[in-house]
């Protein structure tokens, strides 16, 4: 399997008068103009969509909206964003995406400037052999209290009500990344293999609790506003921003945490990452 991530520079040609998520000018480009395979996978359902699509970006400033509606871009403003996918049979090309187009939200000019292509066993190999790693929180993130239920247990989950995790437990972190590995990757490169499923996600977040200390960390919660539903209510989800550092206390399990935090760093971590929420940075500590 292939993950491939995609670079653009956005210049504004007119005022651009922002959605409250701005990937979503991202997603009108790509259904509207770009490549059919693209715009399909970005149509896909399902929980563990096999794509990331950043908010824009003013310099290394997510355009996300906490409360209030964004400010407007200035005609001439310089922006950037992320397309991340994972694919196997698709073309690296569907990611160009080269224009002057008019949007609703204004007329811009795009441009695939870095086209990256990373075999997915090889994730991970980035972050060395340290037992420490930092994950960087770029956008809310979103983990639902229900990721850590276990597997006999699923269907009657369904009646407690949805509640998000406002802090960055190991467990739900790590056995939400396994499923998301699991759910793209080939039958040959399933963790620990072929047959893997809910239970060794289970278990894998169980042990994280155990094996992975907190050595630091700053965070806060975030709420933020994704849009209206089909009845024109308000719709917001409460996630978390900021940084933790952990130390691996097991030699075994640290080859798996690496491909994982790998994974994250291509397609993010938690619910809604294909608007953008859950865009992670994961690097060594030495």
């Amino acid at each position: 399997m292939l993950i491939v991530r995609g670079k653009y520079r956005i210049t504004s040609l007119s005022t651009i008068i922002l959605p409250p998520i701005s990937s979503k000018v991202i997603k009108y480009l790509v259904k509207k103009y770009g490549d059919e395979s693209l715009s399909k996978l970005i149509s896909s359902k399902g929980m563990f969509k096999p794509l990331q699509i950043s908010p824009l970006f003013i310099g290394s400033k997510p355009l996300i909206s906490r409360g209030i509606p964004l400010p407007p871009i200035k005609p001439n403003s310089v922006l950037s964003a992320i397309i991340t996918i994972s694919c196997n049979d698709i073309d690296p090309a569907v990611m160009e995406l080269n224009g002057v187009f008019k949007t609703p939200y204004g007329n811009l000019a795009i441009e695939l400037i870095e086209l990256e292509t990373v075999v997915m066993n090889k994730l991970g190999e980035t972050l060395s052999r340290s037992k420490f790693f930092k994950i960087e929180f770029l956008t809310p993130t979103v983990l639902t209290a229900k990721y850590m239920i276990p597997p006999p247990l699923k269907v009657k989950s369904r009646k407690l009500p949805e509640r998000h995790r406002l802090v960055p437990q190991p467990s739900f972190i790590f056995s939400y990344l396994l499923r998301l590995w699991n759910s793209i990757a080939e039958p040959s490169e399933r963790i620990p293999g072929p047959a893997a499923g809910d239970w060794e996600a289970y278990k894998l977040g169980r042990l994280a609790d155990v094996t992975l200390v907190e050595i630091d960390y700053k965070l806060r919660p975030e709420t933020v506003n994704i849009g209206r539903d089909s009845k024109g209510r308000l719709r917001r989800v409460r996630g978390f921003t900021g940084w933790v550092i952990y130390e691996c206390l097991s030699k075994k399990l640290l080859p798996i945490y690496r491909k994982l935090l790998g994974l994250a760093n291509y397609l993010g971590i938690g619910r809604s990452r294909g608007i953008g929420l859950g865009l992670v940075r994961v690097r060594a500590i030495t």
